[in-house]
């Protein structure tokens, strides 16, 4: 049986106030919390300060998706208080090197590769891996999901290759409960779910349903 996926909920708010809230509800039943490119963007690194300070203990990723200035980023966002940080899988080699530098300097700090709009992943995975990437976000996007994305077979293909290379595989995109029987008995490491948590008249409750569901598909 695989390790157990670890469940990480995504605030993509764009207020502080708001984020800090849900964080302060899920927290006790989640393991990471991540502060969203639309957060990251409209409040900056006050908000992965805020979250940090009120969930000490908890895995925090900041949704950087850097594509430029990847050392400097990744020093702004681990600062902050942030353990994971995104870097775009478009973004010049260097700047991934970068950011991978800096998290090296910072012991439990990783730079997971963001994968949004890359379509011929297994192209760049070997030299990913070489490069020493050890993370990384298969993410459908959140445009992608509201228009013409779906899960499909070819996504498990290349999970199992990604995960036949060593990569730790985060899920995002439209995750619900159903969807979580698409990835069984693949080893992920991070399912990161948002809206299905976030917009539910139990949060707290919901993300447990989640954990229950996972334990059934992967075990404990």
């Amino acid at each position: 049986m695989a390790i157990k996926p670890l469940i990480q909920v995504a605030m993509d708010y764009v207020d502080t106030g708001e984020a800090l809230e849900m964080a302060r509800i899920v927290a006790p039943v989640v393991e990471a919390i991540e502060i969203g490119t639309p957060l990251c963007k409209a409040e900056g690194m006050h908000a992965v300060r805020a979250v940090r300070a009120a969930c000490p203990e908890h895995i925090i990723m900041a949704d950087m998706k850097t594509p430029d200035v990847g050392g400097l980023e990744a020093k702004i966002a681990f600062d902050a208080g942030a353990n994971w940080m995104t870097v775009l899988g478009a973004a010049p080699a260097d700047t991934l090197r970068l950011a991978m530098d800096e998290a090296a300097s910072r012991p439990g700090h990783e730079v997971l590769v963001e994968l949004t709009g890359i379509r011929d992943i297994m192209a760049q995975a070997r030299t990913w891996r070489e490069m020493g990437v050890e993370r990384m976000v298969y993410h459908r996007g959140w445009d992608e999901g509201n228009t013409s994305r779906r899960w499909e077979p070819a996504d498990r293909e290349t999970l199992e290759a990604l995960a036949r290379l060593g990569f730790k595989l985060s899920v995002a995109g439209g995750l619900d409960l159903e969807t979580l029987d698409f990835f069984a008995g693949l080893p992920i490491a991070v399912f990161i779910i948002g809206r299905a948590i976030r917009e539910t008249s139990d949060p707290a409750a919901t993300a447990r349903t989640y954990q229950a569901r996972i334990r059934e598909l992967w075990g404990e």
